[in-house]
């Protein structure tokens, strides 16, 4: 049978002085291996993402000065966001305790803009947030 993405395999390695002093003999190596899967991002518009924002009432939680909010619930989004790329802000809107900021509580954040928010919306917030 043929795998097509194994995820822990044995190999052997075959190479001179792999093994004890003098030996040609291989010695096997387990090597593990993890699946990553690649997030599609959809470019977003800035300005409908900051509809969202104000909509989903981001701001009575978190601070983000593009917003003019000042909520204290959740982190500062102005200072967490920094150097973040578009993945991670999608992936912190649709599954929020995948990682959570120093200093808060897991299962603060709503669970669900993932279902409730269309993709455009999640794109458009996205393009927001990158804004600073």
């Amino acid at each position: 049978m043929r795998w097509l993405i194994p995820i822990l395999a044995t190999v052997a390695l075959v190479a001179a002085g792999c093994g004890s002093e003098g030996t040609t003999e291989p010695r096997p190596q387990t090597v593990i291996g993890t699946l990553q899967t690649e997030t599609t991002v959809t470019k977003g518009d800035p300005a409908a993402g900051k509809a969202v924002f104000d909509a989903q009432g981001c701001g009575s939680c978190h601070t983000f000065e593009p917003a003019g909010s000042t909520g204290n619930v959740g982190p500062n989004l102005s200072d967490a966001l920094k150097g973040k790329d578009a993945a991670f802000i999608q992936q912190s809107i649709v599954d929020p305790n995948a990682e959570i900021a120093s200093g808060f509580q897991p299962n603060i954040m709503p669970q669900t803009y993932g279902s409730s928010l269309s993709p455009k919306e999640i794109a458009d917030l996205v393009a927001f947030l990158q804004t600073k």
